[in-house]
């Protein structure tokens, strides 16, 4: 087995699901003694707003190319995270043609369930260049079986290369233990994702505002996350920290709501252990599997979300968590109450959560599926 080269996120100043996923792996090969080359394609610690156009982003790509093409001279296989923006489709086109010059094997690992969005929005010389880029592409990992529609748009030939590798939780928990709720003075409710409206934080906010003129101060809401700017949000009424405080006040929820800004580590976990319902009502349209209900699954967690892209592989309605439609603070808030209103269905909810978690999100289970196809052991690879 020779070197790989990996072009990969790391994570940085600002955490994501996808530089998560991709740390797992760097650590899983690690632990298993491949020999591998990683490049970075984080880039600079500048704030790009997603889908925009940079001339430094532009030579920072050009840089990653560079890095990529050097390392693959010494590489048998290539592995990158698939982009679905302008730039990391340039930079995919250009990695990938080479190693396949170079007869590498090569591997492209797409972690949302943007590609079809992407591909539509480009004219038909870009599409043909996407295509080709794909036909010359050995295999292409997808988070779960409702993820491989999205790649219809480019015709057959692409199924044959799709393989399913599900997301996975960075390290190991043991299961905690939930504490019966009904009659506790408040129920905290955690949301911890990007504050972009269409992951549903501020239809979040409106539910939780609802609650409480219902019941005062029976709910409390922990907002995690950081502000990203993306070229899919229009009309953003909180585009800061400031901004959300200001937001939060005019509405009179600074008692039942606590915005902790991006969380990580011994912080994150104590919201999960003391959070009794995970939040992310989302219509994101890069969406995949978030990474953050998997870790919501891990801690016994009963999610609300919506059944968008791949979610549904992760959350089945009236088992583990409740659906809602996109947009609507007031199917979240009788989703909470539904949720908060039975013990035993409350327990029932937590109990499936978890196991979920164990038989397909586990690290083990995650690495176990993805280092073989990485490596090309697996019968699919």
């Amino acid at each position: 087995m020779g070197r790989l080269c990996l072009c990969v996120p790391r994570s940085g100043r600002i955490v994501t699901g996808v530089a998560n996923a991709c740390e797992l792996l760097v650590d899983g090969l690690r632990r298993d003694g491949v020999d591998f080359f990683v490049v970075d394609s984080t880039g600079s610690k500048c704030n790009f707003k997603v889908g925009s156009f940079s001339c430094l982003r532009a030579f920072e790509t050009i840089f990653v190319v560079c890095k990529v093409w050097f390392f693959l001279l010494f590489s048998t296989t290539y592995y990158s995270t698939m982009s679905t923006s302008f730039f990391g489709f340039f930079r995919d086109y250009l990695t990938i043609g080479f190693a396949s010059l170079l007869r590498r094997r090569t591997i492209l690992h797409l972690h949302g369930g943007g590609f079809e969005e992407f591909y539509r929005r480009q004219n038909a010389i870009v599409r043909h260049l996407i295509r080709s880029n794909l036909a010359r592409t050995d295999k292409i990992i997808v988070l779960g079986d409702l993820l491989k529609e999205q790649f219809c748009v480019v015709g057959k030939f692409v199924e044959d290369k799709l393989i399913v590798v599900p997301n996975g939780f960075p390290r190991d928990l043991p299961e905690p233990k939930r504490i019966a709720r009904k009659l506790a003075c408040r129920f905290e409710l955690l949301y911890l994702s990007s504050l972009m409206p269409s992951k549903g934080y501020l239809d979040v906010l409106d539910a939780v505002s609802m609650l409480n003129n219902l019941f005062p101060n029976k709910f409390h809401l922990n907002l995690c996350g950081g502000f990203i700017s993306a070229s899919t949000e229009v009309g953003i009424a909180v585009k800061n920290a400031e901004e959300l405080k200001g937001y939060i006040e005019n509405r009179g929820l600074e008692d039942i709501v606590t915005y902790h800004g991006q969380v990580i580590g011994n912080e994150k976990e104590e919201l999960f252990i003391t959070a009794d319902i995970f939040l992310l009502p989302t219509y994101y349209p890069w969406e995949g599997q978030p990474l953050s209900i998997i870790e919501a699954l891990a801690f016994s967690l009963p999610v609300i979300t919506c059944r968008h892209k791949g979610i549904p592989e992760l959350v089945e309605d009236g088992i583990n968590g409740l659906f809602v439609n996109a947009g609507s603070p007031a199917e979240i808030r009788r989703a909470v109450l539904e949720i908060t209103s039975d013990d035993e269905r409350y327990f029932r909810f937590c109990s499936a959560s978890r196991e979920r978690y164990e038989r397909f999100f586990r690290r083990d289970v995650h690495l176990s599926r993805l280092i073989p196809v990485v490596r090309g052991f697996s019968k699919d690879a």
